[in-house]
């Protein structure tokens, strides 16, 4: 690790970290209204269609994609463009995101105390593997993926920063699980809805648990076409701010077929540096 990687690391453990999801009580969460969480679904599947096509919408095109009645949707969209995060480019182009969304989208990543922290170690690792990093989050019984470096082969390990994966049949949920104490993870693999990825799957809780221990023991967790039967991941759990994450390098299986070891420690050497533990 380079001495600009070591002064990143320092700057993110001085920053404090905000409380998750845990924070929120049972009855504040039941108490928000239902009209408010669609309405706010509303708006990020509009902005993921844009996102996904890059090209105006009209009215018509956006009702019809996003199976929304036109009133709804108009009243979004113009609720936007008044809003300063949509502009209208005529009756025949549409509508179109301003950069509004990509300022205010920069301003919170360059300040996000974790994607400091991660940033620099996933550019080192993907430099220096030529493979697809992974900054992942334990998010309930479901591991998130809150950063991505991808390296620049066309075949590669495809993630994208937000994916969300089961935790049982991915290499940075056994890492995560494995931070825990015992009694803590028997009970959140008993909560999992332990699904068939592919046939190499494991769904047995008992299998589950023991290849985390097996993984806690080694330093590292290696998964081989659990999720997807042509890929492998290898991760290390760390924690910061109280919460669980880990790096992980995700790779076609006969690329890194002889080189577990080899990234299993190196993953476990940026993990060391920046854990809390």
């Amino acid at each position: 690790m380079n001495d600009k990687t070591n002064k990143s690391y320092r700057s993110a453990q001085a920053t404090a970290v905000a409380p998750g999801p845990d924070a929120v009580d049972a009855e504040t969460a039941q108490s928000l209204p239902a009209a408010g969480v669609k309405s706010a679904l509303r708006v990020l599947t509009v902005l993921e269609y844009f996102a996904r096509t890059s090209k105006p919408a009209t009215l018509a095109q956006l009702s019809k994609q996003l199976e929304l009645p036109k009133s709804s949707c108009f009243a979004l969209l113009e609720t936007l463009r008044q809003a300063g995060y949509m502009y209208w480019l005529g009756k025949d182009s549409g509508y179109y995101p301003t950069r509004r969304w990509r300022d205010l989208g920069e301003r919170i990543s360059n300040r996000d105390p974790i994607l400091a922290l991660a940033a620099p170690v996933l550019a080192d690792l993907c430099s220096q593997l030529a493979e697809t990093a992974i900054l992942a989050k334990r998010d309930g019984v479901e591991v998130l993926y809150l950063d991505v470096a991808e390296p620049t082969q066309v075949l590669r390990f495809a993630a994208h920063a937000g994916q969300r994966k089961p935790i049982h049949s991915a290499a940075s949920g056994r890492a995560m699980l494995a931070l825990m104490e015992p009694a803590t993870r028997e009970a959140l693999i008993r909560q999992l809805e332990l699904q068939h990825y592919s046939p190499a799957t494991l769904v047995d809780p008992k299998a589950i648990a023991e290849q985390v221990e097996m993984g806690a023991r080694r330093g590292w967790h290696v998964v081989v076409g659990e999720y997807r039967s042509d890929t492998t991941a290898i991760a290390v759990g760390f924690r910061f701010g109280g919460e669980e994450y880990a790096f992980v390098i995700g790779a076609p299986i006969q690329r890194i077929a002889d080189r577990h070891d080899e990234i299993g420690a190196l993953l476990l050497q940026y993990a060391n540096a920046v854990s809390e533990d």
